[in-house]
């Protein structure tokens, strides 16, 4: 799927899997594809080297405080509603948990419906920062009067969480399409890279500029500013 645009990817699985198990899948495709990429990102950023944190904190420290508190709100708001309920509050939502009922072969529905289980376990830390903390301020805890902090999430349980997904939706690809994805690996951007090596660029720039200042360098393109 990942060489094809997500209509072609979408009907592809609606020839091999019928509506609405087609549908669904290749929605919830997309949906893991783009979790694991804002994912990916995040540990770019924030997960891979302390160097990293000290060259954000040195360029623009909130900024990129506000940039690490939405990406990780929204990476627990996403992770928690792949695994909701099917139906909430007489709302049906798209979720991981809907694939069971729509598979017809009752050893392939029970293999998945285990694995949603499992997801549903492995995600507990995402549901409890959006129910305390995101989609609803515990006042409790906001308050500071709770004996009950947000759970500390570490990497590895979001990596195993993401696994699990993929574990899902692979085994319904599986027999259907004959086919896998690796979402870790096919989705990379490295654009969050990118972005620290132009910052480092700049500040290594800024440097020269002073020491050619305090060697009595008054050129006019020093001073020279472009409007971004």
């Amino acid at each position: 799927m990942a060489d094809q645009s997500a209509p072609e990817a979408r009907q592809q699985a609606i020839n091999a899997m019928g509506e609405p198990l087609g549908t669904q899948y290749a929605e919830l495709w997309q949906e893991l594809a783009q979790l694991n990429i804002t994912w990916s990102e995040f540990i770019e950023l924030y997960g891979t080297k302390k160097s990293r944190i000290e060259l954000m904190n040195r360029s623009a420290g909130h900024f990129f405080r506000m940039v690490q508190d939405s990406l990780w709100e929204g990476l627990m708001m996403h992770i928690a509603r792949l695994t909701d309920r099917p139906v909430v509050q007489g709302r049906t939502n798209l979720t991981l948990h809907n694939l069971p009922a729509l598979i017809p072969d009752a050893t392939l529905k029970s293999k998945i419906e285990a694995l949603c289980l499992e997801a549903t376990d492995k995600t507990r830390f995402a549901r409890d920062w959006r129910n305390r903390h995101i989609a609803h301020r515990d006042l409790d805890l906001a308050l500071g009067t709770t004996a009950k902090p947000l759970p500390a999430v570490e990497i590895k349980q979001v990596n195993d969480a993401l696994d699990c997904f993929t574990e899902i939706l692979n085994g319904v690809a599986g027999p259907y399409l004959d086919s896998t994805t690796s979402f870790r690996h096919s989705v990379r951007l490295h654009v969050a890279i990118e972005l620290l090596y132009l910052i480092d660029a700049g500040h290594t720039l800024q440097a020269e500029h002073r020491k050619r200042l305090q060697a009595g360098d008054f050129s006019p393109e020093l001073f020279a500013a472009r409007d971004l």
